[in-house]
Parts: structure tokens; C-alpha cells; sequence
């Protein structure tokens, strides 16, 4: 059986997975989702 889970997140927490999903899924640049989360593009390679 399939155990299903709540998980709660924020409003940043949640752009964050967006822009992550982003870059998995559609192919998003690294270098743009950097731009987006203020973070460097090796943070967003890790």
C-alpha cells in the first residue's frame, strides 16, 4: 500500500521547488535559475 504525506511549505520554499522542478523537467539553464534564487549557478549544480 502507498503511504501518502503532508508536506507544508512556505511561499519561498515553494518558488524554490518550482525553479528547481524548472530545471530538472523543462530544462530550465542553471545559470537562469541561479539568477531567479539568488544563489550561484555551482550552488544550483549541487
Amino acid at each position: 500500500m502507498h503511504r501518502t504525506a503532508l508536506v507544508t511549505l512556505n511561499m519561498r520554499e515553494l518558488e524554490r521547488l518550482k525553479v528547481i522542478q524548472a530545471v530538472v523537467d523543462l530544462g530550465l539553464r542553471p545559470g537562469r535559475a541561479a539568477e531567479r534564487l539568488g544563489l550561484t549557478v555551482r550552488q544550483i549544480d549541487r
